[in-house]
C-alpha cells in the first residue's frame, strides 16, 4: 500500500525540504514476563533498593520504522530485538536491530530518498555511517545529558 501511495505521489506535500521522506525509528516493548518462556527472550535484572533482592524480567521488543505523513505514521518495516539463543554473552539491542532494519528498508525502498528520524540513542557514528552508506539523511534528537562524549572527541 505504501509503495502504491508513493508511486501515485499522493503524499508529496509531506516530504522534508520537498525531497526526503521522514522515517521514524524507535523500539517498543511488546510483552513482559516474570519467567522465561523462550530462547529469544531479552532479560533485564532489577534490584529492589529496599530489600536488595534482584528480580529478572523477560521481554520481547521490536524496532519499528514508520513513514511520517503529517499527523499520521505508516509502518514500513519491523525488526524483532531478540537473543539468538539462550546462552548469549551480549544481548541484542536497538542499535544492532537498526543495522538489520536498515538493510530491510533499503531492499524494499531501493531509491527512496529517506531521512531517518531518531532519538538520542541513534546519535552515534555507527548510525551516521550506515545512513551515509545508504545515501540517507538523518536527524537525531539531542537531549542534554543523554550522549556520552569522551574527552578525546571534544579535542578533535
Amino acid at each position: 500500500m505504501i509503495k502504491e501511495l508513493l508511486k501515485k505521489r499522493s503524499l508529496e506535500s509531506y516530504r522534508i525540504e520537498g525531497k526526503y521522506w521522514g522515517v521514524i525509528i524507535d523500539g517498543t516493548g511488546l510483552h513482559t514476563f516474570h519467567e522465561k518462556h523462550c530462547k529469544h527472550c531479552l532479560r533485564r535484572a532489577y534490584t529492589n533498593k529496599e530489600t536488595g533482592e534482584t528480580n529478572v524480567l523477560y521481554m520481547h521488543h521490536v524496532l519499528e520504522a514508520k513513514l511520517v505523513v503529517g499527523d499520521m505514521v505508516f509502518s514500513i518495516a519491523s525488526e524483532f530485538i531478540e537473543n539468538e539463543s539462550e546462552n548469549v554473552s551480549k544481548q541484542d539491542c536497538e542499535l544492532k536491530a537498526f543495522d538489520r532494519l536498515a538493510k530491510k528498508i533499503k531492499k524494499i525502498f531501493k531509491r527512496l530518498p529517506i531521512c531517518i528520524l531518531g532519538d538520542s540513542l541513534y546519535a552515534c557514528e555507527t548510525v551516521f555511517n550506515l545512513c551515509r552508506a545508504h545515501k540517507w539523511k538523518y536527524i537525531c534528537r539531542f537531549k542534554e545529558g543523554e550522549l556520552k562524549v569522551s574527552r578525546r572527541s571534544l579535542r578533535q
